[in-house]
């Protein structure tokens, strides 16, 4: 017997991937991945959008350079997003923290301490 692939090219009818709602129509699943596919690439290029306004604001709202709590390093960018929302990311070590001010910021910060955070996994404030 050769390799999967093909037995369900002689045998499309036992290839659960040519089946749309419980029947069997290989053109209908074609056109259902396609779709999917479309879906997905337009889903990543919103994201990508999202992730680069982001950017943008956080260069916009830079506001200073601390010392971090973790690496002791001069790497702690503090950015004021708005009147009540301060973020604090160590470009060194990764450690980030979030707050209504700069101290709590910085206090989310230290609190992290020994986490394991690092903003640059996820570097959207949305999938943290």
């Amino acid at each position: 017997m050769g390799e999967w692939s093909e037995y369900f090219e002689d045998f499309p009818e036992e290839n659960p991937g040519n089946y749309v709602g419980g029947k069997f129509d290989p053109e209908g699943a074609k056109r259902v991945r396609e779709a999917e596919g479309k879906r997905s690439a337009a889903s990543a290029e919103i994201t990508q959008m999202l992730a680069n306004a982001w950017k943008a604001e956080k260069e916009r709202s830079f506001v200073q350079v601390d010392e971090c709590p973790q690496c002791g390093l001069e790497a702690l960018n503090i950015y004021k997003i708005k009147d009540t929302f301060y973020l604090s990311e160590c470009q060194d070590c990764g450690i980030y923290g979030q707050g209504g001010s700069h101290s709590e910021a910085l206090k989310s910060a230290e609190d992290a301490l020994g986490d394991g955070l690092d903003w640059r996994d996820n570097p959207v404030p949305w999938s943290r």
